[in-house]
């Protein structure tokens, strides 16, 4: 085990461990605020597993499960525990399909059921059609059904499923979203699956349980319940850094379970603990406290006292002036000259925004963000903010990726994206044709796509998909592949279009936004994907606020701006209480449903807590004499860090 299992133990340490000795074991909740070490503790959970437990793994073959979020924190983890045997570290998605593989007779029952389930959604669609409903609406979803009975009558002819990057249900390939399904399924409706997973997993721990989707969650709990066999399962995780819509946010335990809270907070400066625990403080009950810091040395250090401001400016023209003047002034009061724009600057001060219109426009992805913002489904505005949406899916997984490998040179990592997302690289399809030429074809494809990416062409989005699809490079989502038909091409025709900003008003039919949002992605030039992915992986001066939780840096500023956003998911105005609650907002908080509030609250909360030392705050408002007096009875900053347009004209 790494070094992170040797750190001092906290309170949350010890009573993990307790559970994991108790005879049998006993399932737990950690909840550990931003800083706390979650990580750390996940590991001396693992470590303990291991010391306690670990000779009756090995005799038994069985192992520890260990399930993240995501690729990166799986890699992360699974280095932290040595690569020991007997953990098993992966994501949600390749644990559920490592459990279901066995099962193919049920999954094919399930592939055929969940064919037949999307028909008759389409045909209830179908028999419900509005007046709105436009002809090119009707003629893809009948396009659809044909497909996908196609499909089901392919289904009696697979011989093994697998698990891809999309789904293609008549050659027994299913892709994600499939899997999380299927899994869920398998565990909530076959007895013999839960005993199976009791068995070869006896411990399970989730990593980031906050952003494990409810269903997961529920199916695990039934199993630890139900499967008849020891089953520890452990969720690792905080409520208040919930940012994707589809995770659970808070897991509530069992009635046996053990609570283990985990206040410490190690990585912020005394005054932006402040503030974090201020705007917890209307969230939940958790209040956290400064940890003790050793040294190298091993000695305690004091937490330094840092800096949190609050600069309320005008949302005019004027916003980038005034954000550089807003640095400059941080530089003099704090004695810190790296505040200071410099050659350097992504290492200076980490700049935070919602993907919106300030970043998109200057880093090269304007008409991108607003084919996938502007009047589009919610499912698009949601998945632009960190890469998910599904008409990006393709692109941020392998094409962007390959033109970048193939431009730099690195013909080592072009073969491995290849041979894992490729059909064409496949064992049958290999077989089936002289690999020279098949490699000869396969470096033509990945040059065109690099010209594409990298803007050596007019090469738009929908050209690099067609081209993918025509030559079955890469399996597509089946949402996909419906728009890339020829007879689906459809001229594009003006429709008028109810104002989003007022959330209240009725939503337009949903395939008609999503059919002109695709027409306008598909027509995009293919460059602007490499802009957007530098930006969502993190390589431009402007960082996502949904894409930095567990980053931590000296100096950040974080941006508000509702103005330049189409989020209505988020506003800080009504989570500043300048802006008055939709109706639909006041009907989720009588019903105790999440509000536009709630989601706000958590993406500051994670915002803020990413800094060191120093925090700015800008907030772009129209009214800021009007929006000062609100916000200091808000009592979120101190009286004297809030400040005005004046304070950086002395």
């Amino acid at each position: 085990m790494s070094s992170r299992a040797n750190k001092p133990d906290t309170q949350a340490d010890i009573e993990l461990r307790h559970c994991i000795a108790s005879k049998p074991p006993k399932s737990f909740i950690m909840k550990a605020g931003a800083g706390s070490g979650k990580t750390t503790s996940l590991i001396k959970g693992l470590s303990a597993v291991i010391q306690i437990h670990g000779d009756n793994l090995r005799r038994t073959r069985q192992r520890v499960a260990c399930i993240t979020y995501t690729d990166i924190a799986a890699g992360e983890i699974w280095r932290d525990v040595g690569s020991d045997p007997l953990v098993h570290v992966s994501t949600i998605h390749s644990f559920m399909w490592l459990l279901a593989k066995p099962f193919q007779k049920d999954i094919r029952d399930w592939v055929s059921a969940r064919i037949t389930e999307k028909i008759r959604g389409i045909e209830e669609k179908q028999a419900s059609y509005g007046p709105r409903v436009q002809q090119r609406t009707k003629d893809k979803d009948a396009r659809d059904i044909v497909r996908l009975r196609r499909q089901l009558e392919r289904i009696s002819d697979v011989k093994t499923f697998r698990y891809g990057t999309g789904s293609k249900y008549g050659k027994g390939i299913l892709g994600h979203d499939d899997i999380l399904k299927l899994g869920t399924y398998l565990i909530c409706e076959r007895p013999l699956f839960q005993t199976l997973l009791a068995r070869q997993f006896p411990f399970v721990f989730v990593d980031e349980s906050q952003d494990t989707t409810a269903e997961v969650v529920d199916a695990l709990k039934l199993a630890q319940r139900d499967s008849g066999a020891p089953f520890c399962l452990g969720f690792f995780g905080d409520p208040m850094q919930r940012i994707y819509v589809t995770g659970s946010g808070l897991v509530e335990p069992e009635s046996d379970w053990v609570d283990i809270p985990k206040p410490e907070n190690y990585r912020c400066s005394l005054k932006v603990l402040s503030l974090a625990n201020a705007i917890r403080r209307d969230g939940d009950d958790l209040v956290q406290v400064p940890g003790k810091r050793l040294n190298k040395e091993g000695i305690i250090t004091s937490t330094p006292e840092g800096s949190a401001h609050l600069f309320i400016l005008p949302a005019d023209n004027s916003r980038d002036v005034n954000l550089s003047l807003v640095r400059q002034w941080m530089a003099t009061n704090t004695g810190d000259d790296l505040w200071c724009p410099g050659s350097d600057d992504q290492n200076r001060v980490k700049l935070l925004v919602i993907v919106h219109q300030m970043a998109a426009k200057r880093l090269g992805f304007g008409e991108l963000y607003s084919a996938l913002n502007s009047k589009a489904p919610s499912a698009f505005k949601d998945g632009f903010l960190d890469g998910t949406a599904w008409p990006l899916s393709p692109f941020m997984k392998f094409l962007v990726p390959i033109a970048i490998a193939n431009h730099s040179g690195h013909q080592l990592e072009v073969m491995r994206l290849l041979r894992t997302y490729s059909p064409q690289l496949e064992d049958a399809a290999v077989a089936a044709a002289k690999i020279s030429d098949r490699l000869k074809s396969l470096g033509k494809l990945v040059a065109s796509i690099t010209a594409g990416v990298f803007g050596e062409s007019n090469t738009t989005i929908g050209d690099l998909l067609r081209l993918v699809y025509n030559t079955e490079l890469l399996l597509l989502d089946p949402r996909l592949t419906s728009y890339l038909d020829p007879s689906a091409v459809i001229e594009v025709q003006e429709t008028p279009v109810q104002d989003e900003n007022d959330e209240d008003e009725q939503e337009e039919d949903e395939s008609e936004k999503e059919f002109m949002a695709m027409q306008a992605f598909l027509s995009c030039p293919a460059n602007q994907l490499l802009a957007y992915q530098n930006y969502i992986m993190e390589r431009s001066p402007f960082w996502t606020q949904q894409g930095i939780k567990g980053a931590e840096f000296e100096r950040v500023l974080v941006v508000l701006d509702d103005a330049e956003s189409t989020h209505s998911q988020f506003s800080y105005e009504k989570y500043l209480r300048l802006k008055e609650p939709s109706d639909r907002d006041i009907e989720n908080l009588k019903a105790g449903l999440e509000t536009t509030i709630d989601r706000t609250r958590r993406l500051f909360y994670v915002s803020c807590t990413r800094a060191l030392k120093d925090l700015a705050v800008i907030l772009f408002t129209e009214n800021p004499s009007r929006a000062e007096p609100v916000l200091r009875q808000l009592n979120l900053f101190e009286s004297d860090s809030i400040h005005t347009l004046s304070a950086l004209q002395e």
